[in-house]
C-alpha cells in the first residue's frame, strides 16, 4: 500500500493493570536482556542500542543484547517485529517498513517493542524511555535521564500513530543532528548510522529541492539562445531571476529530462520539487495567460504543467512524487483541473498572522479558505509553515498557542506533511529549544496539551527558573497578542506590537529568573540566552538606554557564548543580518551618540497653532523627495493629528511634506527612527539629520540628536513610488519615553 493512502490517526494509549509487578531493574541489577532478530533492520539495531544506553543512564545497569534464542522467557525486552512477537501476540501483523506507528506490550514479563522497521520500532523505544523512565531530550546538547534505584511494571499495552505523516522540524539543531532528530520523531532526516557522521539510507521521508524550476532551467544556461523559455513581462523576456514560460513545449521537455536525472541520481528522496522560483514574475505571454484564465489563475497553469511532468515520470518512478508550490501567486486553488495522484501540493502560509488562529483573524481567513479548497482537490497536501521572525530571528514571537491550532487545522484538512520553518540557518531564535521541542510534540500529536508541554520543558530545561519563563510567556500573550495586533513572519523591532511595558515587565521577570538559578552555572546561562531576544529588542528600540543600563554588554556576552553568527535570514528592512554587522552598527551608534553630544540644538521660542502637524500632499512620477518638491503636483494642504500616511495600500506615486514643532520634555540625546518604503528625509531645526531617500523596499534608519528642552522644528519629507508603502516614525527620549512619535508632543507651526 502506498504511503499516502495510509489512514493515520492520533496517538492512542491503552493501559491494562493487573496484580503483581516485575522489576526491570533494582539496586543496580537486572535479569533482563535486549533481544533482536538476526535480520533486524539497521534502524532496529540502533533502537536496541538506544534502549540499552538510556536504561544504563537511568539505572546504571548495562543490559546485554542477544538474538532471538538468547535471554530468558519473561525477562526480555524484544525489539522489532519478529517471530517472538508473532508467537506472543496472536494475530499481530508486521507493519510496513515506512509505518511510523508503533506498539509496546507486556507479555508474561517480556516487554515487546515493534513498529515499522525504518522508524516505528525506534519510536516505540523513545516513547517507553520518555513515558515510563522519564527521559527527555530537550535539545541536541541537553538531555535528562533521571536516576532511579528501581523501575517496576505491571501489565500494560500502548499503541501510537502520528497525527502528521511527514514531520519536518526545520531548525538548525534538528536538521543537523540526526540523533536528536530521531528522538524528536522528526522523519525528514536520516537516522544515525554505525559510524560517526554516517546515516542510515532510506530512514527519512525526504523532499528534494525548493524553488527548483530556477535551478533546473536557469537563464544563465539557456537565455542567450532561448529567451522564449522565460517570463514575458511588459513585452520583454526576462533574463534575471525569472519564472519559466510554462506553455512552451520545450520548457516541459527539458524540465522532464532534468527531473528524471535528479530522481535517478538522488533515489533516496520521496518527493521531488517542481516549484516556481521565489519571485512573482510569472509569464504573461498570450499562451500562458490563456491557460491561466482557463484553469482559474496561475495555480491552474502550474498544476497543468506539473501534471504533465508527473505523467512523464510515473512509469519509471511509481512510488515517487512530484511536488509543487501553492505559494504567493499560485496560493489559491485552481478551477476545472486537479493534481495527478503522484503530485504533492506544498501550500505556504507566508502571508499569515502568526499570533492568531486561522478561523479567528481577518488576516488569516483567506488562507483558511485556500487550505480547505486545496484539501478538497489535492490527493496529497503538504504544508510549508512559518513559526519565527525571519527579519530578526531573535525578536519575541508570541505564537506559543497558535502553533498547536494551526497544526490541528493542517491535520484536519488532511495534510500528509508539514515543514515548520524556524531558524534553520542559525541559533538565535527566541526560546529556540522550547519552540522546536513543542513543534515536534505537536506534529506527532496535534491534540497534545500545550500548557502541559510548556511546563514539562520549562521546568526540565530551566529548573527553578521555569515558572518565570512561563510568566514571561504569559506576558507575551497579554501584551503582544492584545486585540488589534497582528504579526507575520517579517517583524521588525519598531513594530507597534512591542511596547515599553513589555520590555520593562519582561526584564523584571528575567531578573527574578536569574536570581532563582544564580547558583547553577548551566541553568543561569540558559536563562541569559532566553533573555537575549528581550535585550536585543531593547537595544534596537532604545540603544541609548540599553548602553547606559548594561543591556548591550549582556546582549553581546550571550552572542559570544552561544556562537551566534547570523541574526536574520537576509538583509530585511535595513536591519542587521550578521553578528559582525551588529557589532559594526553598535560601534556606529556609540560614535553617533558621542557626536550628537558635541552638536547641541537649542530650543526655540515660538508661537504655535495648537497640537498637530501641517502637511502638503503631492502626486506625480518622481524617484526621490527632492524630485517630488521640484516637479510633483500639490493636491492638498492641511493639518492632521500626527505624522501618518493613511492612503489606500494600493495607491502609488504620491508624497507628503510634514511640518511641525516637536516638544522635547527633557534636555539630552533623542533617538529618532524612521521606517519607510520608499524614501524619507528628516530635518531637525533645518538640519538634515536622517536620509533614506530614493525608491527602495522597506528600510529602517535611526539618528541621535542632542536637543535642549523645549520646541524644535521637525520636517519630514516622504514619497511612495510603487509596490508597497510604509512610513513609521518613533522616538526614544531622555525622559524615558520609547514608542511611536507621540502626537501630544507635536504642534502646528
Amino acid at each position: 500500500m502506498r504511503l499516502f493512502r495510509l489512514s493515520f490517526v492520533l496517538a492512542v494509549l491503552v493501559s491494562v493493570v493487573s496484580c503483581g509487578s516485575r522489576d526491570l531493574f533494582r539496586d543496580g541489577k537486572s535479569e533482563y536482556s535486549i533481544v533482536l532478530a538476526q535480520d533486524a533492520s539497521e534502524s532496529e539495531r540502533y533502537a536496541a542500542e538506544e534502549l540499552r544506553y538510556w536504561i544504563k543512564e537511568v539505572s546504571g545497569v548495562d543490559l546485554p543484547v542477544s538474538d532471538l534464542d538468547g535471554g530468558v522467557r519473561g525477562k526480555r525486552l524484544i525489539v522489532g517485529f519478529n517471530q517472538l512477537v508473532e508467537d506472543l501476540v496472536p494475530g499481530s501483523v508486521r507493519p510496513s517498513d515506512r509505518d511510523d506507528s508503533f506498539s509496546i506490550k507486556t507479555k508474561g514479563g517480556d516487554i515487546l517493542f515493534w513498529g515499522g522497521a525504518l522508524r516505528g520500532t525506534l519510536y516505540s523505544v523513545y516513547s517507553f524511555l520518555e513515558e515510563e523512565l522519564g527521559c527527555r531530550w530537550y535539545s541536541s546538547k541537553v538531555s535528562v535521564a533521571p536516576k532511579r534505584d528501581s523501575w517496576s511494571f505491571r501489565r500494560f499495552s500502548r499503541h501510537e500513530e502520528p497525527g502528521i505523516i511527514i514531520r519536518d522540524n526545520c531548525v538548525l539543531d534538528v536538521r543537523t543532528n540526526p540523533a536528536f532528530s530521531g528522538r524528536m520523531r522528526n522523519n525528514f532526516v536520516n537516522l544515525p548510522g554505525e559510524k560517526p557522521g554516517e546515516t542510515i539510507p532510506g530512514t527519512a521521508e525526504g523532499y528534494w529541492g525548493v524553488h527548483a524550476m530556477g535551478y533546473l532551467m536557469s537563464p544563465g544556461e539557456y537565455y542567450a539562445e532561448h529567451p522564449e523559455y522565460f517570463s514575458l513581462r511588459d513585452g520583454k523576456r526576462l533574463s534575471g531571476y525569472a519564472q519559466l514560460c510554462l506553455s512552451n513545449p520545450e520548457v516541459l521537455r527539458i524540465c522532464v529530462e532534468k527531473i528524471r536525472d535528479v530522481m535517478r541520481q538522488n533515489p533516496d528522496f520521496l518527493i521531488y520539487s517542481m516549484e516556481q522560483s521565489d519571485n512573482q514574475l510569472f509569464c504573461q505571454c498570450d499562451e500562458c495567460t490563456a491557460l491561466a484564465d482557463k484553469y482559474g489563475g496561475q495555480s491552474g497553469l502550474m498544476v497543468w504543467f506539473v501534471n504533465q511532468v508527473a505523467d512523464a515520470v510515473k512509469d519509471e518512478f511509481p512510488d515517487k512524487f512530484i511536488g509543487t508550490f501553492a505559494y504567493q501567486y499560485t496560493r489559491h486553488a485552481p478551477k476545472d483541473i486537479v493534481p495527478r495522484d503522484n503530485v504533492v501540493i506544498r501550500l505556504c502560509s507566508i502571508e499569515c498572522c502568526l499570533l492568531h488562529d486561522y478561523d479567528d483573524c481577518e488576516r488569516n481567513v483567506e488562507f483558511l479558505k485556500d487550505l480547505r479548497d486545496w484539501s478538497a482537490i489535492a490527493p496529497h497536501l503538504y504544508i510549508w509553515d512559518y513559526v519565527t521572525d525571519f527579519a530578526q530571528y531573535c525578536l519575541p514571537v508570541a505564537n506559543w498557542k497558535t502553533m498547536a491550532s494551526h497544526i490541528k487545522d493542517f491535520r484536519d484538512n488532511h495534510a500528509i506533511g508539514i515543514l515548520e520553518e524556524g531558524d534553520y540557518q542559525t541559533v538565535s531564535c527566541e526560546l529556540r529549544e522550547m519552540r522546536s521541542w513543542l513543534l515536534s510534540k505537536l506534529m506527532w500529536n496535534p491534540d497534545a496539551d500545550v500548557d502541559a508541554l510548556i511546563k514539562d520543558f520549562s521546568d526540565g530545561y530551566y529548573g527553578a527558573a521555569g515558572k518565570y519563563i512561563r510568566d514571561y510567556l504569559d506576558l507575551e500573550d497579554r501584551i503582544l497578542r492584545r486585540p488589534g495586533v497582528h504579526a507575520n513572519c517579517y517583524i521588525i523591532a519598531n513594530d507597534p506590537m512591542y511596547t515599553d511595558e513589555f520590555i520593562s515587565e519582561g526584564r523584571k521577570i528575567f531578573a527574578e529568573a536569574k536570581k532563582a538559578v544564580a547558583s547553577d552555572k548551566d541553568l543561569l546561562e540558559r536563562v541569559k540566552v532566553a533573555e537575549m531576544p528581550l535585550s536585543f529588542l531593547h537595544m534596537e528600540r532604545n540603544p541609548v538606554a540599553a548602553i547606559n543600563d548594561g543591556t548591550e554588554d549582556d546582549l553581546m556576552a550571550v552572542v559570544k557564548s552561544v556562537g551566534m553568527d547570523q541574526l536574520a535570514e537576509g538583509a530585511w528592512a535595513g536591519g542587521v543580518m550578521t553578528v559582525d554587522q551588529l557589532r559594526a552598527r553598535n560601534l556606529a551608534i556609540h560614535e553617533s551618540i558621542d557626536n550628537s553630544s558635541n552638536e547641541f540644538y537649542p530650543a526655540s521660542e515660538v508661537k504655535t497653532s495648537g497640537q498637530g502637524v501641517a502637511y502638503v500632499r503631492y502626486e506625480g512620477d518622481f524617484m526621490s523627495t527632492s524630485e517630488m518638491l521640484k516637479k510633483g503636483e500639490i493636491t492638498s494642504k492641511g493639518t492632521m493629528p500626527a505624522v501618518v500616511v493613511e492612503e489606500d495600500p494600493e495607491k502609488d506615486h504620491f508624497g507628503y511634506v510634514f511640518d511641525c514643532w516637536f516638544m522635547a520634555l527633557q534636555s539630552g540625546v533623542h533617538q529618532f527612527t524612521v521606517v519607510s518604503d520608499d524614501g524619507a528625509v528628516l530635518k531637525i531645526d533645518g538640519d538634515k539629520v536622517l536620509d533614506i531617500d530614493g525608491s527602495h523596499p522597506v528600510q529602517s534608519r535611526l539618528v541621535f540628536v542632542n536637543l535642549e528642552k523645549g520646541l524644535h522644528r521637525l520636517t519630514l519629507n516622504y514619497f511612495e513610488d510603487c509596490e508597497g508603502q510604509m512610513l513609521a516614525v518613533s522616538l526614544a527620549s531622555p525622559d524615558g519615553y520609547s514608542g511611536p512619535l507621540p502626537a501630544e508632543r507635536l504642534y502646528i507651526p
